[in-house]
């Protein structure tokens, strides 16, 4: 059975087969942390996690020796613990040296999720992660209260360029949409995602310990010593 340490947000459920207007019209999913620690690396995860699509959003040099591949929900407090705090610092260290990539991939776990989702891809490809670590860093403030929620996300949307009528017709276009949920479903069906951040690293299910640095990067170094 697959575990969760405290720093997980999980889903349960059998198989996804959900569409951009369930995502709309609801807010589907509450995250709960469960579970204990695990070992570093799970089983074996299918090599296809690590193919990288044309709807991928990836940081790093693509011939890094080693492949990041975080799926990731916007109102998750995990995440953005993971983002506010480790990231960072394995950004410097790993991606920007050319040791690490990482391929980012939506995993919304409600609404809200899914729409600041759809504002960080209308942001465009090169301003895509700036976004996320914009939406990460203010998290508290656009996803604390679910009424303001979509105005506050507009309002992050301006200072990038993307006027609010840019963003609603964003919330609108089903191919976007349909890509977004994509990541999701195949995640859950075919990866075996239950929560948020989960993490494969070279293809395996990271179960270490990614909020203590010092730890996770004495486990990535121990991959290309």
């Amino acid at each position: 059975m697959k575990r969760y340490n405290d720093t997980t947000s999980s889903m349960k459920g059998s198989e996804l087969a959900i569409s951009r207007r369930h995502f709309v019209s609801s807010s589907l999913i509450a995250p709960a942390a469960i579970g204990v620690a695990g070992s570093m690396f799970a089983s074996k995860a299918q090599a296809g996690v690590m193919d990288i699509t044309e709807d991928d959003m990836v940081l790093g040099d693509e011939n890094a020796p080693i492949t990041i591949v975080e799926y990731a929900s916007l109102t998750c407090g995990h995440c953005a613990n993971f983002h506010n705090n480790t990231f960072p610092k394995l950004e410097e260290d790993f991606i920007k040296t050319g040791k690490a990539k990482l391929i980012y991939r939506d995993f919304p776990l409600d609404r809200y999720a899914f729409q600041a989702s759809v504002l960080a891809h209308t942001a465009g490809e090169k301003l895509f992660f700036p976004v996320l670590k914009m939406l990460f860093a203010e998290q508290d403030d656009w996803a604390g209260n679910p009424n303001e929620t979509t105005e506050k996300l507009i309002a992050i949307g301006r200072k990038v360029g993307i006027s609010r009528a840019r963003f609603e017709e964003a919330l609108k276009d089903q191919k976007l949409g349909e890509a977004i949920l994509t990541d999701r479903m195949v995640g859950a069906n075919e990866y075996n995602v239950r929560g948020t951040p989960t993490l494969f690293i070279n293809g395996d299910l990271y179960e270490g310990n990614w909020s203590n640095y010092d730890e996770f990067s004495s486990d990535l170094k121990e991959l290309i010593a």
